[in-house]
């Protein structure tokens, strides 16, 4: 089991890591306007430190944010700024059906051996009319180098990665229609020298001439 209340209790955010929250925070804002409701009701799976739901309650208007995560100390670090939290398991939430107009991830799915509990559940608590975005590793780049290195022996226990055509084929096997598929960081280039150096500073490369050659992928998708 991964000891993620250890890690939450000693996390400090990294120049490279609050930079891909502000290139996810572009996405999510993008598709967040494209809901009609108002106010607009969003909830963070697996929040961890709760960069992204922080940036977001503070950007926009018309919104009630909330956020869940598996560990006690995670929730008792966003509470502050995210008063409706909960403790549980992204596969078995206990939230209302259809109560959410935005669901969001990151750095989540790709822990879970089945992905189908957990997408099952995003789908149930997501809105007819809502709209999910998870973003999860791609197959090629640094942070998959550096994962190697330790031959599985991570902090974060088991790990997967995902190409285009599985992210694809896993969310239509699912029934849900993808928007969308955006690459996050070519290779992870401009994450890894940011947290090598510790200074943020404007991207020299923007993107990968290969699809699947990205740090991440964000994936946008509705309920079929």
């Amino acid at each position: 089991m991964v000891a993620w209340d250890d890690y939450w209790a000693d996390y400090s955010i990294s120049k490279g890591e609050r930079w891909m929250v502000e290139q996810r925070h572009k996405i999510l804002l993008k598709y967040f306007q494209q809901i009609k409701r108002t106010p607009k009701k969003v909830i963070e799976i697996g929040c961890g430190f709760g960069s992204n739901i922080k940036l977001l309650q503070s950007s926009c208007r018309n919104i009630e944010c909330y956020a869940l995560d598996s560990s006690p100390v995670s929730i008792e670090k966003v509470k502050s700024k995210i008063p409706n939290c909960y403790v549980k398991d992204a596969r078995e939430t206990g939230l209302d059906d259809d109560s959410f107009d935005f669901v969001f991830s990151a750095g989540l799915m790709e822990h879970f051996r089945d992905e189908t509990p957990f997408l099952d559940e995003m789908k149930r608590i997501l809105h007819e009319d809502g709209i999910m975005v998870t973003f999860i590793p791609a197959r090629y780049s640094l942070w998959q180098i550096y994962l190697r290195l330790h031959f599985g022996n991570m902090p974060h226990g088991y790990e997967k990665s995902y190409t285009r055509r599985k992210l694809t084929d896993l969310f239509l096997k699912n029934n849900f229609e993808i928007i969308e598929i955006i690459g996050v960081d070519p290779f992870s280039l401009n994450a890894f020298f940011m947290k090598l150096s510790n200074k943020s500073f404007k991207p020299f490369v923007t993107k990968s001439i290969f699809k699947n050659g990205y740090q991440e992928f964000g994936i946008i998708v509705k309920k079929k």
